[in-house]
């Protein structure tokens, strides 16, 4: 079993939903979950006649991907931990706590000094901080199905030089990798997220080994905690051990069915809460695979699984 990483160069604007609340097009984030990238795989696949494939595939494990996460130049960047420290050295600082809820992203190299510091009197949240790009908001008219031209605002992120997204990529076998890294490649070309009509969400995508202290972190099942790399959702039978003595967010999954033969019009996903990256727990675990569809033509899945890192306070 073997771990890639794909660097993911955005070429154009981006455009993913907020986590919380419904959809709004005049709001964005940057990152893609697991999730996401996943029924955006199987639609690609979908095209192909390769979607069965595709989702027994990562139902039996021999693909496990995280969240695209934002790297800068040649730093990766990992989700900030969500833990509780007593540390009453420092407890009412609320300009303090309110500087660590603002920052999302953890350099690589700086993650073990961030784990340390939070145990400290003080903590240098500025060194934390980092820029990947901004959003934009545009706007457009709506035309069509109106009596008078509508106008409209749609948000979209746009990346800074040098900056970007990348995942990792655990491969059962070379066969899977193959599959995994082919589309991919296809998804850079069609685009991912919203307005996809317009060009948005293409990227060029670049492979590459995962450093060595990611990969210490993620091989690093013992560690007193283990923090998802990316959305994840424990199946019925392992959610109260795995939740024991641990602490996580949860973020709301929604969005549309992208297929052309499930329902004769655009339906809804099934909404359901997911843990948040980051979310820090006792221990790892399988997850699910879910059934979203209502009604439709055929199974509508979302993937429960992802990579963890071991985090050791």
């Amino acid at each position: 079993m073997e771990h890639f990483l794909y660097r993911l160069s955005f070429t154009t604007a981006l455009h993913m939903g907020k986590d919380a609340g419904a959809g709004s097009l005049d709001d964005c984030r940057m990152n893609i979950h697991a999730d996401t990238i996943f029924s955006a795989l199987c639609c690609e696949a979908a095209r192909a006649g390769e979607v069965n494939g595709l989702a027994d595939l990562f139902a039996g494990g021999a693909l496990t991907i995280s969240d695209a996460l934002p790297y800068a130049g040649d730093e990766l960047f990992l989700p900030r931990p969500i833990l509780f420290i007593n540390n009453t050295r420092r407890e009412g600082d609320a300009g303090l706590k309110k500087a660590l809820k603002n920052v999302e992203y953890i350099p690589l190299s700086l993650f073990a000094d961030y784990l340390l510091g939070l145990r400290r009197p003080q903590i240098d949240v500025e060194k934390f901080k980092y820029k990947f790009g901004r959003m934009v908001v545009v706007t457009r008219v709506a035309l069509k199905g109106n009596d008078q031209p509508l106008p409209y605002h749609v948000a979209a992120w746009k990346f800074a030089r040098g900056c970007g997204l990348y995942l990792v990529v655990r491969a059962e076998h070379e066969d899977a990798r193959h599959t995994f890294g082919t589309l991919l490649a296809r998804l850079g070309l069609s685009g991912i997220g919203g307005k996809q009509s317009s060009g948005w969400g293409k990227f060029e995508v670049r492979q590459s080994d995962v450093p060595a202290g990611l990969m210490e972190l993620i091989e690093d099942s013992r560690a007193q905690y283990q923090m998802l790399l990316g959305t994840a959702l424990p199946a019925d039978n392992e959610l109260d051990d795995v939740l024991a003595d641990g602490w996580y967010a949860l973020v709301r999954r929604g969005g549309f069915i992208c297929s052309e033969n499930y329902a004769p019009g655009q339906m809804k996903k099934r909404t359901m809460y997911m843990m948040a990256p980051g979310s820090c727990l006792r221990r790892r675990f399988k997850g699910g695979m879910y059934d979203l569809s209502d009604g439709g033509t055929h199974p509508v899945w979302r993937f429960g699984n992802t990579l963890f890192a071991g985090v050791n306070l």
